[in-house]
C-alpha cells in the first residue's frame, strides 16, 4: 500500500483508522467489547444498526432514542465493564464494505452535520482517541500490517496489538537479518505475514475466557495481563509473544515449538521474491 495522505497529518506518521474500501477499525469506540464475539454475529449487529439508523430522524431526540433501542435490543452486558461500547458504529458501504460512525458528517442520510457530540466520546472523538500503535511502534511495522491485512473484522482486532505485533514482525526481521519493506512485498509475503499476524485470533492455545479486546484507554502501560510466567519461555522473544497471545503456562513448550515453526516459514516466504 502506498503512503496514504491522511500519513502527513496524524501523530505517527501513518494513518490507521480507514484504510482501504474494506479495512478500517473500531477498536477506540469499544467496538469489540461484546459478548459471543464473532465476524458473522458482529456483521449481523453492524447491518441492522445501519440500517435502522438510515430512517432514525436527524433530530436530537430521535438519535438518543435509537441508542437507548440498541442497548435494549444488543444489551449492555459488555465483558470489559470499564471499556465504553458505542451502538453508533455501523457499516460504510462505498465500493466495499468496512465499519465507520454513523453520526459523521460524512456518513449517508447526515447530509454533511455532525451528530458525534450526541456520542459518549464526544464530537472530538476522531481528533484526540488513538490507539498506542499510533505512538508506540515503528513507522514500517504499521505499514506493514496496514498493507497485509484485509478485512475490517481482524484488522480492528489486530492493530491496537502494537506489542504482540512489534515482537511478531521484529521476529521475522531477526530471521531474515534485515528490514522488512512494506513496498517491496510480495504476494506470498503478504499472504505469509498476514496469516502470521492472524495468530492473534487463531492462537489455539489462548486462555479462551481472556477476551480478545481490551481497554487501552485504561491505563498508560498499555499492558495485557500476563498468563505466562518468566519460567515458561527461556527466550526474551517468545515470552514476549507468548505473554501477548495470552498462551495458558500449561501449553507453554508445545506453543513455543509451532511460533518457532510460523515464523520460520513467514521468514522464508518474505525473503522469496
Amino acid at each position: 500500500m502506498p503512503i496514504l495522505p491522511e500519513d502527513e497529518q496524524v501523530r505517527g506518521g501513518v494513518y490507521l483508522c480507514q484504510t482501504g474500501a474494506c479495512v478500517s477499525c473500531g477498536s477506540c469506540c469499544g467496538l469489540y467489547n461484546m459478548p459471543g464475539l464473532s465476524r458473522d454475529r458482529m456483521h449481523a449487529i453492524l447491518a441492522e444498526r445501519t440500517g435502522s439508523f438510515a430512517v432514525t430522524p436527524r433530530t436530537i431526540d430521535a438519535i438518543l432514542a435509537f441508542e437507548q433501542e440498541r442497548l435494549r435490543v444488543e444489551g449492555s452486558d459488555f465483558p470489559i465493564p470499564d471499556f465504553h461500547h458505542c451502538v453508533f458504529v455501523g457499516m460504510i458501504q462505498d465500493g466495499g464494505e468496512r465499519i465507520g460512525c454513523l453520526l459523521h458528517p460524512l456518513a449517508l442520510g447526515n447530509g454533511g452535520v455532525d451528530w458525534r457530540g450526541l456520542s459518549f466520546y464526544g464530537g472530538a472523538a476522531c481528533k484526540y482517541f488513538f490507539c498506542p500503535t499510533y505512538d508506540e511502534m515503528e513507522p514500517r511495522y504499521k505499514r506493514i500490517t496496514r498493507e497485509v491485512l484485509d478485512d475490517w473484522y481482524e484488522y480492528g482486532l489486530i492493530i491496537p496489538e502494537h506489542r504482540f505485533l512489534a515482537a511478531l514482525l521484529g521476529a521475522v526481521e531477526g530471521r531474515l537479518g534485515s528490514a522488512i519493506d512494506p513496498e517491496r512485498l510480495s504476494e506470498g509475503g503478504r499472504i505469509a505475514l498476514a496469516e502470521l499476524l492472524r495468530l492473534k485470533l487463531s492462537w489455539p492455545f489462548r486462555d479462551r475466557q481472556a477476551p480478545l479486546a481490551w481497554n487501552f484507554f485504561s491505563t498508560k502501560e498499555t499492558h495485557r495481563p500476563c498468563l505466562l510466567g518468566p519460567e515458561q519461555a527461556h527466550d526474551p522473544e517468545l515470552r514476549q509473544l507468548l505473554h501477548e497471545l495470552d498462551t495458558l503456562p500449561e501449553h507453554a513448550e508445545a506453543a513455543q515449538r509451532l511460533l518457532r515453526d510460523l515464523l520460520g516459514r513467514a521468514a522464508d516466504a518474505v525473503a522469496r521474491k
